[in-house]
């Protein structure tokens, strides 16, 4: 397992990388699909737990729309039907036990990688819907990640140093103008 820490904040370039091999994607909590939209499969799906968020996805994102609920994911998909997995920004809106369930289910459903992306630590986060969709009680953050959960799994990882600044709209409700950034971790498993 490696441990690697940049200073830039392409995440998507690295993301992409780790999907290189990968003919099909399942996005986890994928919302509106703006980052599935960036993605480098050929097929892509997208499962979301807030059907607005799925009936309001980016205008020209071609994906597979699915509303369902990531803790039943297993019921949904077969193991080893889709090459990656991906979980952008969305482990810390679960408990931290809930979400060690999602990741052993989406383990089991890849048939090559699980990518996450994630703050890390606790990053406080209010019930806020940036998209104006009602999907608030989705967006609270519930659990904080270190590098250390991870590991202990067999994840490798990326520490994007500093990544969470005034720049972010939640970071800067909840943390102000002189707050010193947070970093965010990219943690991925071959399966």
């Amino acid at each position: 397992m490696t441990v690697n820490v940049v200073n830039h904040k392409d995440f998507l370039g690295a993301i992409n990388e780790l999907l290189s091999n990968s003919h099909t994607v399942l996005d986890v909590g994928c919302g509106i699909g703006e980052t599935l939209g960036k993605f480098s499969c050929p097929i892509k799906i997208g499962v979301d737990a807030h059907r607005p968020y799925l009936e309001n996805a980016k205008s020209g994102e071609q994906f597979l729309k699915i509303n369902f609920m990531a803790e039943r994911l297993s019921e949904l998909f077969l193991p080893k039907s889709i090459d990656s997995v991906t979980l952008i920004d969305v482990i810390e809106h679960f408990k931290k036990n809930v979400a060690w369930d999602v990741l052993s289910q989406v383990e089991e459903i890849a048939s090559k990688r699980v990518i996450i992306f994630t703050p890390r630590g606790f990053f406080k986060q209010l019930d806020i819907d940036h998209y104006g969709l009602g999907g608030e009680s989705f967006q609270r953050h519930r659990s904080g990640w270190e590098v250390e959960d991870f590991q202990k799994y067999g994840y490798n990882t990326i520490i994007f140093s500093k990544f969470h600044d005034q720049s972010n709209k939640a970071f800067l409700e909840v943390y102000g103008k002189d707050a010193e950034p947070v970093d965010a971790l990219l943690a991925w498993k071959d399966c």
